[in-house]
């Protein structure tokens, strides 16, 4: 979000869909209908899944702050999920690339990214408070009873917004049927000097997750699906010669994070 509200030299250089004809890749190409279908069918599975957890984790938020940070955390999942499910469905079976939608999906793009950021750093935050809460509970008191834990959900919400504002989006891409930093991949080369710090950063991120989410049982199928997808997508944005397999690994991976 920087580029377009305090860097617009840098946002045109980057974002510039002149002398693209998006039709120069047939639209047959740029679809993915069944598995478009398929994250839609998914989303109206999940969607309704989510309130009775919600109601659970209210009733039940005064036994203990991790029924907050899991009541902050479905807020972030509810808010996420018509992402990888509608969004992506709708933009696949249409065959949308950023230059056919450069408003829609940039803005699309910039909620992905404070979104996952945020949701991503609760899961860490979540598994350390289990934790400490079962190995040290005197020092799980200092740390988030009374109200402290509610200093780390602006932490957590600090940290997406970090992303939001001072890194590139994730743009949708038909062709790939994946979200990237490069607006213009299929087009044009992947332009690596415009995105290094951003995968950087990204590949660090997705690191700490990947060792430092199953630290504890009783989230180990979600933190699985956390690893593949944090590994996968680190793959897939640094190799651009990956294939469909990798896509759909950690597209799927990502959908079903926040479906469960």
């Amino acid at each position: 979000m920087e580029f377009i509200l305090w860097n617009r030299e840098e946002f045109d250089r980057v974002y510039n869909c002149t002398g693209i004809n998006v039709d120069d890749i047939p639209i047959e190409q740029r679809r993915y209908p069944i598995a478009a279908i398929f994250c839609i069918l998914l989303g109206c599975i999940y969607y309704p899944l989510y309130f009775p957890c919600i109601y659970s984790f209210w009733k039940n938020r005064a036994k203990n702050p991790c029924y907050i940070l899991l009541i902050y955390l479905s807020i972030l999942d509810i808010c996420t999920l018509w992402g990888p499910t509608f969004a992506h469905g709708f933009f696949s079976l249409t065959g949308v690339v950023y230059c056919s939608s450069p408003k829609l999906t940039y803005f699309v793009g910039t909620a992905y990214l404070f979104l996952w950021a945020a949701e991503c750093s609760a899961d860490l935050i979540l598994g350390i408070n289990r934790c400490i809460e079962m190995a040290f509970p005197n020092i799980s008191k200092k740390l988030f009873h009374n109200n402290r834990i509610y200093i780390w959900i602006v932490f957590c919400t600090l940290y997406g917004i970090y992303w939001l504002l001072f890194r590139h989006p994730y743009i949708f891409n038909g062709i790939t049927f994946q979200v990237l930093f490069d607006p213009l991949i299929g087009y044009k080369p992947f332009r690596i000097e415009f995105f290094q710090e951003d995968l950087k950063e990204f590949t660090i991120h997705n690191t700490i997750l990947a060792i430092g989410s199953p630290v504890f049982i009783q989230v180990f199928i979600v933190s699985m699906f956390n690893t593949s997808a944090g590994i996968v997508y680190a793959y897939n944005m640094n190799h651009a010669n990956h294939g469909i397999l990798p896509v759909m690994i950690a597209h799927f991976s990502w959908l079903h994070i926040h479906g469960m």
